[in-house]
């Protein structure tokens, strides 16, 4: 059954112009404005029976990780390329603390600094494992979740 839009009540509603604002609004909430139109007499419907469980669709999920050993990578790479520390950094447009730290192991690139990395020295530093996670499904909301204009007015007085 619909809900009320200004005090939430589930009942029949009809068209009512509050405020210059068309609503769908109860008996009760009526009065605040002036009524437009009727509610409809409901047609039947047949009534279908929701599903008491739906298994949630899984859906594969990459994750990308840098290697554990990228330390000793990057530096037997950029000795083998014949650049010293200063001149790799620029190359790669990053600071000579950052490569120092990352060669020591106390600094983990981000993906993307490793793809930098990846094209430069021409290794392999990303690895990807696939891993199965549940996508969330909507559901409809219910009378308490919603939140209506009486909702609202009634926040906004507290606020004052």
């Amino acid at each position: 059954m619909p809900t009320c839009d200004m005090c939430g009540k589930e009942s029949d509603l009809m068209k009512a112009k509050i405020e210059g604002t068309v609503l769908e609004v109860c008996e009760q909430c009526r009065r605040f404005g002036e009524m437009i139109e009727r509610p409809a007499q409901p047609v039947e419907r047949p009534v279908v029976p929701k599903p008491r469980y739906a298994p949630a669709p899984r859906r594969r999920e990459l994750i990308q990780m840098v290697t554990e050993d990228y330390a000793k990578k990057i530096r037997q790479s950029r000795e083998k390329t014949g650049l010293n520390q200063e001149q790799f950094a620029g190359r790669l447009n990053e600071k000579e603390s950052v490569i120092q730290k990352m060669e020591a192991g106390q600094f983990t690139p981000s993906i993307n600094l490793a793809r930098k990395l990846e094209r430069l020295l021409k290794i392999r530093l990303i690895e990807e494992y696939s891993e199965e996670g549940e996508v969330p499904i909507q559901t409809e909301k219910t009378k308490d979740e919603s939140f209506t204009l009486g909702d609202f007015v009634k926040d906004k007085r507290k606020k004052d």
